[in-house]
């Protein structure tokens, strides 16, 4: 017997056994390689959504109240994520983000603001350390 939840507005049914049940304790493995890669692509594009809302709340280029001014930090959105998807710590994302801060954007450092980014960031990939 499958457990399953209907989609709202849709006849697309999602069988619970699918999906990745996670414990302190256990994992149950997927029946399912697809849904797995499914599953994967879409923690990659909630991470990239969370990383690109926190370089823009953060804002060091002023870019916030300009007509599609987000989309200025969309190039380091995809490096960012994958540092994270890899395992990179706090620290390691901060240096990065005082990097572009230095080089890419001839900003002054700001190592207090590059680290609570990093924080936020950090914690926006706990899914893929299972937490």
């Amino acid at each position: 017997m499958q457990a399953f939840v209907a989609c709202p507005g849709a006849d697309c049914p999602i069988f619970l056994d699918r999906l990745i049940f996670r414990t302190k304790d256990q994992t149950h493995p997927m029946t399912d390689p697809d849904q797995e890669a499914a599953n994967n692509r879409l923690a990659m594009k909630m991470l990239r959504r969370d990383i690109s809302r926190v370089l823009f709340n953060w804002d060091p280029l002023c870019m916030r109240g300009l007509k599609n001014g987000e989309l200025e930090y969309a190039p380091y959105v995809g490096p960012i994520a994958i540092m994270v998807k890899k395992g990179a710590q706090a620290p390691e994302i901060a240096r990065h983000l005082d990097d572009l801060l230095r080089d890419e954007w001839k900003l002054p450092r700001n190592n207090q603001a590059c680290m609570e980014a990093a924080e936020k960031i950090f914690n926006a990939g706990a899914i893929f350390r299972g937490e």
